[in-house]
């Protein structure tokens, strides 16, 4: 690839396109306004706002184990968003996803020990719709059992999906488990358009671009939330553009449906906060039940929040699950809350385009039962060390999240290995998972323009470890703090300059030993001459925590993986598992 190039930071401004040729620059892909440049570019345009950008499957739902065909052992989907279809490749940008099985030895593409790699398209047989220029197909991804069968499901994000005459609506198709594997015979096509689908299908709603999975009426059907972070608002006669929404379908014994749907905004009753131009509520979601009473709860991500006068921000709001799904009232479950970083109790503050609540991630990080929230704030300051990243950490209570023990975690922090530098970009991404089986969850947190010895951007990935006072980096009560890189001892291939390792992580079982792995998107890494065609390493669990003993290195020139490594393909933009 060329020279990275350097942005400032982001603005909550409207069509800013990176484009390096036929490869898309992810520089410092964060989730700031994302659209076509136009349909005569062989790329994807990344409205950073300034800081280039892209939301990922980080950004979508937390620890989501996928095992889809039931047999004890994770699978990890893997989005391919600028992938080529059709005949000589003529639909370009079309997007696909995919699949690698788990079994007793870790993943695999070639049927040993588990099914075959899949291929999926909106052009495979049994998907609805079809493929088309710049739908983005596999942009984001989230796993969950939708129709209790004991087998997961995938849902696949496409959030420039465009229908008629509306550009990019957005749309979602779910595919779901069998005893095989994943299967379209029942796969399912949603938009806002849908029958019984609450509101309407807009020009640049951008529904699907984040999803999570939750089951958030208790009902043991999991539900789906999907941000529509473009979505623009009416008040009275006033027009708030990109105010943003989050759509719920609710599960049942034939799947996703669209009965009791919800949509969500800040203008909603009860909800905190009002709705704001280009406020993009619903540009990250999470799920995970935050005080433990069976119901999961919806954390909305409102990077572009402004707080009070301190512009940009960002912003976080929680839904609490009820035996009638989320409710912001207090009827059945806790009130609505709405975290900043100038809310009492939590570390740091608010400062201007800091985009708190970028990426989101949960894990129950001192094993007290009830989840814990990790929120991203990819552009925080460091004293005067500009866009080195943060996280802010919420603890679970049985009244729901609460900052009595409030973390705020960087490269500067105590024990925490590396140190902070401008625009590292620290928690672009983050995932939760217990990767040393001592039933504390244990946060990894994406440092994806991390320079290594002079190569700049290569990535990173920094890994703290749970304890019974919650996550730490000193190895007291759990492992020390890692620090996992493509130079690091054991990690297959190298690291080269805007590589961005750790773009995208997910965390899950792929060989069934008890301990959670973990995946690394690295959506911009070259395969031989092929720019940006992309890849994922995969670091397994142990006793210890993570390692690279069985280390793998996956693309789509992997022997057995369907599909070829083409430029900007972008493999590992979104993890499913």
């Amino acid at each position: 690839m060329g020279e990275l190039i350097r942005f400032s930071k982001p603005q909550p401004s409207y069509l800013f396109s990176i484009l390096l040729g036929a490869q898309i620059l992810t520089a410092v892909l964060l989730p700031f306004h994302v659209a076509l440049a136009s349909e005569d570019d062989n790329s994807l345009a990344l409205d950073s706002a300034s800081s280039a950008g892209g939301t990922i499957g980080a950004a979508s739902s937390g620890p989501a184990y996928g095992d889809f065909n039931g047999d004890g052992k994770d699978d990890l989907g893997l989005g391919v968003p600028g992938e080529a279809v059709g005949t000589g490749d003529s639909i370009t940008f079309a997007g696909a996803v995919n699949v690698l099985y788990g079994s007793s030895t870790g993943l695999q593409a070639s049927g040993t020990g588990g099914p075959n790699d899949q291929f999926w398209t909106q052009d495979s047989p049994g998907v609805l719709d079809t493929a088309e220029e710049f739908d983005r197909f596999g942009w984001t991804l989230a796993v969950g059992d939708f129709n209790g069968d004991g087998r997961d499901d995938l849902a696949v994000g496409s959030p420039f999906e465009s229908t008629g005459m509306l550009d990019h609506i957005g749309a979602v198709n779910v595919l779901y488990g069998s005893a095989t594997g994943l299967q379209s015979g029942n796969d399912q096509f949603w938009t806002q358009d849908s029958s019984g689908i609450l509101n309407e299908g807009e020009q640049e709603d951008f529904f699907g671009f984040s999803l999570a999975v939750g089951n958030f009426n208790g009902d043991g059907f999991d539900d789906l939330g999907v941000g529509i972070p473009g979505e623009d608002l009416n008040e009275g006669v006033s027009l708030i553009m990109d105010g943003g929404a989050v759509a719920i379908l609710f599960g049942s014994a034939n799947g996703l449906t669209a009965t009791g749907d919800q949509i969500w905004n800040q203008n909603s009753p009860s909800v905190f906060d009002d709705a704001e131009e280009f406020d993009s509520f619903g540009r990250s979601v999470v799920a995970a039940d935050f005080n433990n009473d069976g119901r999961d709860d919806l954390v909305i991500g409102v990077p572009f929040e402004s707080v009070g006068a301190v512009s940009v921000a960002g912003a976080a709001n929680v839904l609490y699950g009820s035996s009638t799904g989320l409710q912001s009232s207090g009827t059945g479950g806790p009130n609505d809350q709405f975290w900043n970083q100038n809310s009492a109790g939590v570390l740091d503050s608010a400062e201007a385009n800091d985009n708190f609540g970028s990426s989101l991630a949960t894990g129950d990080f001192n094993n007290d039962g009830r989840d814990d929230l990790g929120v991203g704030v990819p552009f925080e300051n460091i004293g005067s060390i500009q866009d080195a990243g943060a996280a802010n950490v919420l603890y679970g209570s049985s009244t729901g999240l609460q900052s009595g023990n409030d973390q705020f975690w960087n490269q500067d922090s105590s024990s925490v290995q590396d140190t902070a530098e401008a625009f590292d970009n620290f928690a672009n991404a983050l995932a939760g998972g217990d990767f040393n089986n001592d039933g504390r969850d244990d946060l990894a947190i994406g440092v994806q323009a991390e320079d290594l010895g002079g190569i700049e951007a290569v990535g990173a990935v920094n890994v703290l470890y749970g304890s019974s006072t919650g996550l730490q980096a000193s190895g007291t009560g759990g492992p020390d703090d890692q620090f996992w890189n493509q130079d690091s001892t054991g990690v297959l291939d190298t690291a080269e300059a805007n590589d961005q390792f750790g773009f995208a992580l997910g965390a899950a079982d792929f060989n069934g030993d008890d301990r959670d792995d973990l995946a690394v998107g690295i959506p911009s890494e070259a395969i031989g001459t092929i720019f940006g065609a992309g890849a994922a390493n995969v670091l397994y669990g142990s006793a210890t925590g993570l390692q690279t003993s069985n280390d793998q290195f996956w693309n789509q020139d992997s022997s057995g993986v369907l599909g070829s490594a083409d430029d900007s393909d972008n493999f590992g933009w979104a993890l499913g598992s």
